[in-house]
């Protein structure tokens, strides 16, 4: 509720006329027993005395006052909900992707993606059916049955007594059986809504791998043991809702029969007895259908509990990664890196990738990065973008410690072209663009031509304004590393990371990306994580990481002097295929 109560609190206008429009419609409906109580006796006297027309009269009217003013009222605060609550769930699926979007790298990779849109999105539905639950169904409900007591215990105390007794009864067992009964099983039946939606998203994510290995059949029974897992524990959840059901309908018997009882063996007149059964057969008839929707109610609202509760856990999870209280704009400059006896270990893993690694890379050199995989080198280049949060040590750029500036204006320094891109479900514009969104057509054209990405482009139908499917699924793989090239050499920023750039291009096209990311890389800074060694001759300065330390370090020339060298070895290991 501290969730819900934290959203309702920022519009505290629109949710005081709520409550304001919620009380005054109880009220209201409270008079509707005493009105057809008055209406009832009046007309059976008028009928069989000829008199007391006048009253019938008038307790009609006032009768058809009270429909008319409760139709009003509830008309008025209904709309005024709408505005809220669309206000509270956008804000709320909002919120919920702007946390997700500071999650840590680390996060991000223990979670499935589809998993993680399925719980923001149904938890702003959650909200939607718990607010409704609380506000709308279960809060007035129970503020009408608390009305209703104090104004039967007015008329008759016996009669109160027991109304506010049976009621208290009555939402106690429907509040326990769908507590202690209904919910646990509505949770597993959650859990298993949400592997669902995993599974179907690792495997539609992964379909060119399935359909490479024919595997159709294999991910379809796979599917099914989920989706049948799924059907057992929703049937088991629906079966129980009908139990406490039937438990409440005879609860609302004895109610009944308690209550005429009560009036037919007490004392009073005929007159009397004829106006309390008038009185308690209207308040049954309208409380009836409160009362049979309230275990409904308290069941909807623990179900929408246990469904929004995937969203809290995301609202109140560490973004792993934070920026520090009075963190700085970072000011970019020249360039220059160092690491500072860096310690750094993946938390999945036992052994750290660096211990005490210290370097130092100059404004505007070219460094190479090589190494066997696992050796550290993507690491550097996630640690150089804060991706994750070093262990000991520091990392300094133009005398700046990224951990004490913040995130998005370090990243904004910093462009990246990764061995595999990514791109978004969006237009070939949109995608170059994203590296300087400011940026204008022709600027964006000019990146394009450097990268030579604007001739493919322009063969296409749709040109710039071509969509490119989901992760650029529409282009070969050359054509999305010419695309993530021209994005970073848009994006202007004085430190580069390249990871294998071109390594999904054919041989003319990497030559020609190869000069135009040598004129990119002369004024900047530029780390290259190298695969193909044949490619990063040209660098100022080789690193060699093997086991995440530097071993060796020089130029091309001058490390295949030491023939005893682990870079010799690796190159050779590559120009002979081993």
């Amino acid at each position: 509720m501290e969730f819900v109560w934290s959203h309702w609190r920022r519009l505290p206008w629109r949710f005081g006329a709520m409550l304001a429009g919620t009380t005054l419609a109880t009220l209201i409906e409270i008079q509707i027993p005493r009105f057809s109580s008055e209406l009832v006796v009046a007309t059976e006297r008028h009928l069989g005395e000829g008199a007391g027309l006048a009253e019938a009269r008038n307790a009609g009217l006032a009768l058809l006052f009270v429909f008319a003013g409760l139709s009003l009222v509830r008309q008025l605060y209904l709309r005024n909900w709408m505005y809220f609550t669309s206000q509270v769930m956008q804000r709320i699926v909002a919120d919920g992707f702007r946390q997700v979007q500071r999650f840590s790298l680390d996060w991000h990779t223990s979670h499935f993606a589809g998993s993680t849109q399925r719980k923001i999105t149904r938890g702003m539905w959650a909200y939607d059916s718990l607010a409704d639950t609380l506000m709308i169904e279960l809060g007035p409900a129970l503020a009408l049955l608390l009305g209703f007591s104090v104004a039967m215990y007015m008329r008759d105390p016996g009669l109160g007594l027991y109304f506010a007794g049976a009621v208290a009864v009555f939402v106690a067992v429907s509040s326990a059986l769908s507590l202690v009964y209904v919910a646990p099983a509505n949770q597993f039946a959650n859990e298993a809504d949400t592997e669902v939606g995993g599974a179907l998203a690792d495997s539609i994510a992964c379909v060119s791998v399935v359909k490479s290995f024919g595997a159709e059949g294999r991910e379809e029974n796979r599917f099914e043991d989920t989706s049948q897992r799924w059907r057992f524990l929703s049937r088991r959840s629906w079966l129980r809702s009908m139990d406490a059901g039937a438990v409440q309908s005879v609860m609302l018997v004895i109610l009944l029969a308690g209550l005429l009882g009560l009036v037919l063996l007490g004392g009073g007149t005929g007159e009397e007895r004829v106006a309390d059964a008038v009185y308690v057969v209207a308040t049954y008839l309208v409380v009836h259908g409160y009362l049979r929707n309230i275990g409904w109610q308290v069941r909807n609202a623990q179900r929408a509990v246990n469904e929004v509760e995937g969203l809290v856990a995301i609202s109140l999870a560490e973004p792993g990664v934070r920026d520090i209280p009075g963190a700085k704009n970072f000011r970019s400059g020249p360039g220059g890196i160092r690491f500072e006896a860096v310690g750094f270990r993946y938390r999945n893993q036992p052994r750290p990738i660096f211990r005490a690694l210290s370097l130092e890379i100059a404004p505007g050199e070219k460094v190479a990065l090589v190494g066997e995989s696992g050796s550290g080198k993507s690491t550097f280049a996630k640690l150089l973008q804060r991706l994750y949060d070093v262990d000991e040590g520091r990392i300094v750029i133009d005398g700046q410690d990224i951990a004490g500036v913040t995130q998005e204006t370090l990243r904004r320094a910093i462009s990246l072209v990764p061995q595999d891109p990514i791109l978004f479900h969006r237009t070939l514009a949109e995608n170059i663009g994203y590296g300087r969104d400011e940026a204008d057509r022709a600027a964006m054209i000019s990146a394009a031509e450097k990268a030579h990405a604007h001739e493919f482009i322009e063969r296409l139908e749709g040109g710039y304004e071509t969509l490119v499917g989901e992760r650029g699924v529409k282009l070969s793989g050359g054509e999305r590393q010419r695309v993530a090239i021209a994005r970073a050499i848009l994006a202007d920023s004085p430190i580069l990371v390249l990871d294998e750039a071109t390594s999904s291009l054919d041989s003319l096209t990497e030559h020609m990306i190869q000069e135009a990311l040598t004129e990119l890389m002369r004024h900047r800074t530029a780390v290259v994580i190298a695969h193909r060694l044949s490619t990063i001759r040209t660098v100022d300065r080789i690193l060699v990481f093997h086991r995440g330390q530097v071993i060796q370090q020089g130029s091309h020339a001058s490390l295949m002097a030491d023939s005893g060298g682990h870079y010799r070895r690796l190159v050779e290991m590559q120009a002979f295929g081993l």
